[in-house]
């Protein structure tokens, strides 16, 4: 599973269980975690990922929750951590001051910063984008590139948009950079597709989430064994 993305909410459901679910990343060898930071507008997400952010604030995390968090990940398991979080994130947790070492890549929606200040900077990428776009979202990020597979927000997709087809084989035109598809990946006949069509990999988000709400740690567990059809 080496070409997955799975995103998770920091400390969801809560810190132990987070541990655990990603133990099962490990285990299953995934490739990277996005870890979402949360904030209190989170305006690209649906309400699945909006709930569950809200309600982590109320924990009052720290900065140094962050930091000592990402050390036991990179002290534990051997998937790349790629931070997502809007600007509120990165000044609320003061990511700009977390070691680098740390983690391989950042998302931030709604910031542009140089590309000192983050390794591996991933811009989301869409058919609205034109190749200058394209070509300037993807000089400084050598992790992949992340493509949309429709404009809309997380999870409120009923089935997979073709949007993101051309815009894959623009990407492949401009850049080596592994391109992976995000929004509204569901199943294993959802990353075959838009492997088929050009991807390299998936990022999976609501999704993943749902499988955890609807029976915990075991239908996880089941999710990624028929996920690894796929793969």
């Amino acid at each position: 599973m080496k070409n997955l993305v799975f995103y998770l909410p920091l400390y969801y459901p809560d810190k132990e269980n987070f541990f655990r679910i990603l133990e099962l990343l490990d285990q299953e060898e995934a490739g990277y975690l996005e870890l979402g930071i949360p904030v209190f507008d989170p305006f690209m997400d649906g309400a699945v990922i909006k709930d569950i952010q809200k309600e982590i604030l109320t924990r009052n995390i720290t900065p140094e929750d962050v930091v000592d968090t990402l050390e036991e990940i990179k002290r534990r398991f051997r998937f790349k951590v790629v931070l997502m979080t809007y600007k509120e994130g990165v000044e609320h947790f003061r990511l700009k001051e977390i070691p680098k070492e740390l983690y391989h890549g950042f998302l931030c929606v709604d910031g542009d910063y140089p590309p000192e200040t983050f390794p591996n900077q991933i811009s989301v990428l869409s058919k609205s984008c034109d190749d200058h776009s394209l070509s300037t979202a993807l000089e400084h990020n050598q992790l992949f590139a992340y493509v949309v597979s429709g404009e809309g927000k997380t999870g409120s997709f009923e089935s997979l948009p073709t949007e993101y087809i051309e815009v894959v084989k623009r990407v492949k035109s401009l850049s080596a950079v592994p391109t992976f598809v995000g929004f509204g990946i569901k199943s294993s006949k959802d990353i075959k597709e838009v492997m088929r069509n050009g991807a390299d990999g998936a990022i999976i988000g609501t999704e993943f989430i749902k499988r955890y709400q609807m029976g915990g740690m075991d239908a996880l567990a089941a999710y990624m064994e028929e996920l690894k059809e796929a793969v």
